[in-house]
């Protein structure tokens, strides 16, 4: 599939979209994706990661798998 095959494809499946939400969290990721300018961490986000990596680092983590299975009971309820 060529680049204009490409853009014609993703505008018909734009324009067939019909909830707002969706569209709005599809432009803000496009968005995102063409922003070029430095995203900078905040104090949070640095101690956040933090405590992820000392998780991962430790085994503290879940397969796909077994998180997949666990939205699906949160979904349940």
């Amino acid at each position: 599939m060529n680049t204009a095959e490409l853009k014609l494809d993703l505008i018909n499946h734009i324009t067939s979209i019909t909830d707002k939400t969706r569209l709005k969290e599809l432009l803000q990721q496009l968005k995102f994706q063409s922003d070029e300018s430095i995203y900078i961490t905040s104090e949070d986000e640095k101690q956040a990661i933090s405590a992820a990596r000392y998780q991962i680092d430790n085994g503290e983590v879940l397969s796909n798998d077994s998180v997949q299975e666990e939205i699906k009971e949160w979904l349940k309820k």
